[in-house]
Parts: structure tokens; sequence; C-alpha cells
């Protein structure tokens, strides 16, 4: 009587498992390697994006995972003794990417292209140290790893910067990869370049000989111009001090794109003896 309980039993428990068919797609093609989980149990799908997966009959919880997929979980009730088909469509992670580039090395390349150690502040950062200093760019290099901006003449407001505690002569600085400067940098005025017209500082610590010549013996700071974005800018910033001193900042940018083409078109039709008239007014 035991042995034949045990067996309806267990053939019971047969008639309750069901079949599911499950397909994983992602922008109508299917998935291959997504690990499927279900009661704790993980399955991966096939080169065409499907896996069978026995399950017991009732309410069952199906979760795909996919690297560079957003997790899907779905759930169906299935029936015993019979397979049924679950579509299941996954979506790809919002990816950010951010590339640096660098001009300090006098060829653009990718920050992780680059041989020797570069330090890139980028415009949020510059726009921090704005905000505490809006009328130089002394803070921003002093709290640089390395940097120490040494006051030649505070009353004219000259500075000298040295790189990891050489001499401020030996340190070339660039604008826009170009020594603008001149080769003295001992009586540059660091308090007449405003931050608001930087877009990216770049800085290469040690010997930059073999690039900028005996002047970057100590290292490089490349100041790059801030540019004008497709939309209008405009930033203006007052600083007031408890001396009552006041300096004012002012950025404004607009892109040519609409004068550029009219230009080009007026140019093609004159090329051709004709003159519209919005080209000869």
């Amino acid at each position: 009587m035991g042995v034949l309980t045990c067996m309806a039993a267990l053939a019971l428990l047969v008639q309750q498992t069901a079949a599911i068919q499950l397909i994983v797609t992602a922008e109508k093609q299917p998935v291959p390697g997504a690990q499927v989980i279900v009661a704790g149990d993980t399955a991966t799908t096939d080169a065409e994006g499907r896996v069978l997966l026995k399950v017991a009959a009732g309410l069952v919880e199906i979760t795909v995972v996919k690297e560079r997929f957003n997790p899907v979980t779905v759930t169906a009730t299935v029936v015993a003794e019979r397979e049924t088909a679950i579509e299941v469509t996954l979506e790809r992670q919002a990816a950010i990417e951010e590339e640096v580039t660098v001009s300090a090395t006098r060829t653009d390349k990718r920050l992780e292209d680059v041989a020797m150690r570069v330090e890139v502040l980028d415009a949020e950062e510059i726009g921090e140290k704005q905000l505490m200093t809006p009328g130089d760019i002394v803070m921003m290099l002093n709290e640089m790893g390395g940097l120490r901006v040494q006051a030649t003449s505070p009353s004219l407001g000259a500075a000298s910067v040295r790189v990891q505690g050489m001499r401020g002569r030996y340190t070339r600085f660039l604008s826009d990869g170009l020594p603008l400067f001149g080769t003295d940098v001992g009586g540059l005025g660091l308090l007449q370049i405003p931050p608001s017209d930087l877009g990216q500082v770049e800085v290469i610590k040690g010997v930059a000989s073999a690039l900028y010549g005996a002047g970057a013996l100590g290292g490089v700071v490349d100041l790059m111009s801030r540019r004008p974005t497709k939309e209008p800018s405009r930033d203006v910033l007052v600083n007031r001090t408890s001396r009552g001193g006041t300096d004012a900042v002012l950025f404004a940018s607009q892109p040519l794109t609409r004068f550029s083409r009219r230009s080009v078109a007026c140019g093609k039709s004159a090329a051709a003896g004709r003159c519209p008239p919005q080209c000869c007014q």
C-alpha cells in the first residue's frame, strides 16, 4: 500500500510539471548567452536565443540577465503537461562615452593613447574654481599636485609657476598649443587670464624639452580656449572684494552657421553670374 501511494504521488508530481520555450531577443535579433533564472536555477540561451525550461505548473517568475542589457523579469502562468512559448525583449543599457583629447603633446590624441602622463582639468572643474576665484587662475593651479604659484611682483600681479620644485622660468605656458606668452614666464600676469575663457587645462609635469625646448624642463601648462557651442551662450560674472575691488568677466559666443550658409549660397550665385536680392542688398 505504501509503495502504491509513493508511485501515485510521483505520477501526480510528473503531471504537474510544465515546459517553457523562452525566446530572448533585442532589436529583433536573437540574444545568445543570456542567463535565465527560474526558481534559483540558471540556464543559458543558445545561438538562436532560445532555451527550454522545465518548471512546476502555476505562476512562474523568470529573470533574464545579459551583459550590456538591462535585466528583465517577467511573470507567466503555465499549465501542466503543456509547452508555453514566451518571448522576452531586452533593451541595451545607455552607455555614456567620453573622450578627452589633449594637445599639450603637439599632436591631438586621446588621453588614454598618450605615452606620457598628462593631467587634464575639464570645463566642469574649471567652472567650480571660477566660482571661488573668478578673477584669475592662481587657485586652480595651486590645487593641482606638484604645482605652486609664486608671486614675483604682487603690485603688478606677476607670478611664476613652479612645477615639482623647479624655478618658474623652466615652466612653458602655452595658449591653444602656441607659446603666445613669450619665453620669459617669470613676468606672466596670471591675474590677466580669466578662467571663463578656458575650456580645458592640460599639464605635463616633468621634462618636456624635447617638445618645447629648454624652457620646458620643469613642465608644460597648456591653456585651451573655450569653444563656442551650437547654441548661443552668454556668461557674466562680477566679483567684489572686501576692500572694494570689483572685476567683471563676460563670455559671449554665437554660431555663424546661418551667415556661413548665406555666404556660400551668394558665392555660388555670383560665380554663375546671378545676384539674388538677399546677396546684393
